[in-house]
C-alpha cells in the first residue's frame, strides 16, 4: 500500500484490534527483527521481546506502540510500552526501546505483519472435510480449510492458505503466498498473483451485468471473459469484481481495495491504486495508476480516469477525466432548510446565465 496522506494520520493513531494482548500460541518479537523490518536504529536492548502492539496513550509492557505527534512530553509520566516507533526528535522523551525511523506511521505499517496470528500457521494440509479435484497441482506448504472445494485444472502456488468453504471453480489459477478468507469464491477462469489477500465473502470472476433488449424482454449476454488480479493485491471483506465479457476484468499490482466494492465487468484497474468502502466502477471502465477513490465514488462506464487522480468521498464521475488532481462533488450534508435552499439557488443558476 502506498505511504497514506499526511492530513489521513491523526498525531495518536489507535494500534489494530486486540491492541496490549499476546497472541496465543506465538513467539514474541524481538526489536531488532522490527528495526530490521523498518530499517529503524534501535536505542535500547535489541533483544527485548515484544508480544503485541498498543496504542501510544494505553500502552503496556510487552508490547510495540508508534507515536506520529510532534510534542511527547505527556507521555513521560504516563505508561510507556516496552518499545515505540519514533522520530529522533521525539526519541528522547520516551525511557522505553526506541526504534527511531523518518515516519512512524510508515514504519508501523511495515512491522505490524510481525504482530499477525496468521504468520505462524500450522494448517498446512487439506482438511478432511474439503473436496478436491485429482488433476489440481498444489505446490508445497498449501493449506486448504474445512469443507472447502477446488475444481478441476486449478493450480495452488506455494505456502497458500484457503479458509472455511471457499469455493475455487475449475481452471482458476492462485499464486504462492496468498491468504483466501472464509467464503471467497473464484469463479472460473480466474488468476490471483502471488501475496495477494482476500478477505471474507470476496467474490471473483461473478456474471457481469450485461443485456440486450429485445421485444421479448432482455436477453442475457454471456460473460466469457474471465478476471485477472495482479500480485500483492488486497481486498476487503464482501467485494465482487464481474468478470470480463469477452476479454479479463483487469485488477492490478498492488491494487487495495475496501470492503463491499462493486467492479464490473472489462474494467482496468491500474497499479498502486486504492478504494475505500462501497466504491462502484461501472462497466469498461479503465482507472490508471496511484489513482485513490474514497468511499462511495462511483464512476460511469466505458471512461478513462488519468493516474494519481483523487476521486474525493462521494464523488460522481460521469465523464472521461484526462488530468490528474483532486475531483469532488455531491453536497455535503447540512441542516434541511439550508440544503433547500442551496438546491433552489443551483437550479436559478440557467435563468441568471440565459440573462
Amino acid at each position: 500500500m502506498s505511504e497514506p496522506d499526511d492530513e489521513l494520520v491523526p498525531d495518536q493513531a489507535v494500534l489494530s484490534a486486540g491492541a496490549g494482548k499476546s497472541f496465543n500460541n506465538l513467539p514474541g518479537v524481538s526489536v531488532v527483527q522490527v528495526a530490521e523490518r523498518c530499517n529503524g536504529l534501535v536505542i535500547g536492548n535489541e533483544e527485548t521481546q515484544l508480544f503485541g502492539v498498543s496504542p501510544i496513550d494505553a500502552a503496556q509492557s510487552g508490547t510495540l506502540s508508534f507515536f506520529n505527534g510532534r510534542s511527547a512530553e505527556r507521555f513521560v509520566a504516563e505508561p510507556q510500552p516496552t518499545a515505540v516507533l519514533v522520530t529522533a526528535e521525539n526519541a528522547v522523551h520516551f525511557q522505553c526501546v526506541r526504534i527511531v525511523v523518518g515516519d512512524p506511521y510508515l514504519a508501523y505499517a511495515k512491522v505490524s505483519k510481525l504482530f499477525d496470528p496468521a504468520r505462524v500457521s500450522t494448517a498446512v494440509g487439506i482438511d478432511k472435510t474439503a473436496i478436491v479435484h485429482p488433476d489440481v497441482l498444489l505446490d508445497d506448504g498449501v493449506s486448504i480449510g474445512p469443507y472447502s472445494v477446488v475444481g478441476s485444472n486449478c493450480r495452488i502456488g506455494k505456502n497458500t492458505q484457503l479458509g472455511s468453504h471457499v469455493i475455487i471453480d475449475a481452471n482458476c489459477e492462485i499464486g504462492h503466498g496468498c491468504r483466501i478468507g472464509s467464503r471467497v469464491t473464484l469463479r472460473a477462469n480466474t488468476k490471483v498473483g502471488s501475496r495477494c489477500r482476500l478477505s471474507s465473502g470476496v467474490v471473483i470472476g461473478a456474471c457481469g451485468f450485461g443485456y440486450a433488449p429485445s421485444k421479448e424482454g432482455w436477453q442475457a449476454i454471456a460473460q466469457l471473459g474471465g478476471v485477472t488480479l495482479g500480485d500483492d493485491v488486497d481486498i476487503g471483506a464482501n467485494t465482487t469484481i464481474d468478470r470480463g465479457a469477452i476479454n479479463d476484468t483487469v485488477i492490478g499490482n498492488r491494487v487495495k481495495l475496501d470492503n463491499q466494492i462493486q467492479i464490473a465487468h472489462n474494467v482496468k484497474v491500474g497499479d498502486d491504486t486504492i478504494m475505500a468502502g462501497c466504491v462502484a466502477i461501472a462497466g469498461s471502465t479503465e482507472i490508471g495508476a496511484k489513482c485513490q477513490l474514497g468511499g462511495r465514488a462511483s464512476v460511469l462506464g466505458h471512461l478513462k480516469i488519468a493516474d494519481e487522480t483523487i476521486l474525493n468521498a462521494g464523488a460522481f464521475v460521469a465523464s472521461s477525466i484526462e488530468q490528474s488532481g483532486t475531483y469532488s462533488s455531491m453536497i455535503p450534508a447540512q441542516p434541511v432548510a439550508k440544503w433547500r435552499k442551496t438546491v433552489a439557488y443551483l437550479n436559478r443558476l440557467g435563468k441568471l446565465f440565459r440573462n
